[in-house]
């Protein structure tokens, strides 16, 4: 089974992280969970006219805040109540409207990041309230029952250990990280993705599938600006090409110019000569006849 929280981290675009639940090895403190989970409630934060009753606040991530961030150890969040750390209780329909329920099972360790596990008061006071390791936290390991692990976007997880919080770990006002959106499934518009025999295969499939995309959409942004890198060239040949044509034309006809020009000149320089040397002779014939 798969569990989502669309969370925004310091007021940014909203990110989804998707847990795979471990419903074998605990399956009361899972159904506790998803039942909060599908809860279309929506938590605000307490002023002086609301209360945290059970009459009055329905169990529900959704609007919650992580309260406490504690850096290489732990992410906290899960109080729908007081915003605090201080409120929260289980989800009625699952354990006979008790605040609390026993611990489950301690099968699973703290051993790594990523996991998911129950915040809690002590022994056998399992509420709303959980956390997410943010490194080996294996001297929780008794204490509190782990029953997921994070599968999706363990990078906004590490984003939300880098907010800005107060000396216990609470994030400053400008910081905060709110479940915007959670529910049954990985978020995606998948039908199948609500099912309970689904498995983390699912998971890699879809993440696949968007790196295919990807991959396609880069090879066809690659694919469309060989196109026109191979366009640019062909115009560019093109315009050489008649560029060239232009400046053999231009040739030609500035030396046929030219060769007329030449031409020209002789005959007139010729036609000069012949009325010079008529002139000479008709002088001579004429002192002649004196």
């Amino acid at each position: 089974m798969f569990a989502f929280f669309r969370v925004s981290v310091a007021g940014h675009t909203p990110q989804t992280i998707v847990f795979k639940l471990d419903n074998d090895k605990c399956p009361k403190t899972c159904d506790n969970f998803i039942a909060i989970c599908q809860s279309r409630a929506k938590a605000f934060r307490p002023t002086s006219s609301t209360s945290a009753s059970h009459d009055a606040v329905e169990p529900t991530y959704r609007g919650t805040e992580f309260h406490r961030i504690i850096p290489g150890f732990m992410a906290q969040g899960g109080d729908f109540s007081k915003f605090d750390g201080t409120g929260g209780f289980a989800a009625p329909t699952t354990n006979d409207g008790k605040a609390t329920f026993p611990d489950e099972c301690f099968d699973i360790s703290h051993d790594r990041e990523g996991i998911l596990s129950m915040a809690n008061r002590g022994k056998n006071t399992n509420g709303s309230q959980f956390f997410i390791t943010l490194g080996k936290a294996q001297h929780l390991d008794g204490k509190h029952v782990a029953f997921g692990s994070v599968v999706r976007n363990m990078e906004c997880v590490k984003q939300i250990a880098q907010v800005e919080t107060d000396a216990n770990g609470k994030p400053v006002a400008m910081q905060r990280v709110v479940i915007i959106d959670c529910g049954i499934g990985t978020g995606d518009d998948d039908p199948d993705s609500n099912s309970s025999s689904s498995s983390s295969s699912s998971i890699c499939s879809v993440s696949s599938k968007k790196k295919r995309r990807r991959r396609s959409r880069k090879y066809e942004s690659s694919s469309r600006k060989k196109k026109r890198k191979r366009s640019r060239s062909s115009h560019r040949r093109q315009r050489d090409s008649d560029s060239d044509e232009d400046n053999d034309s231009s040739r030609k006809h500035k030396k046929k110019s030219k060769e007329k020009t030449s031409h020209r000149r002789r005959e007139e320089r010729d036609h000069e000569t012949k009325k010079r040397q008529k002139k000479h002779d008709d002088r001579h014939r004429k002192k002649g006849r004196h």
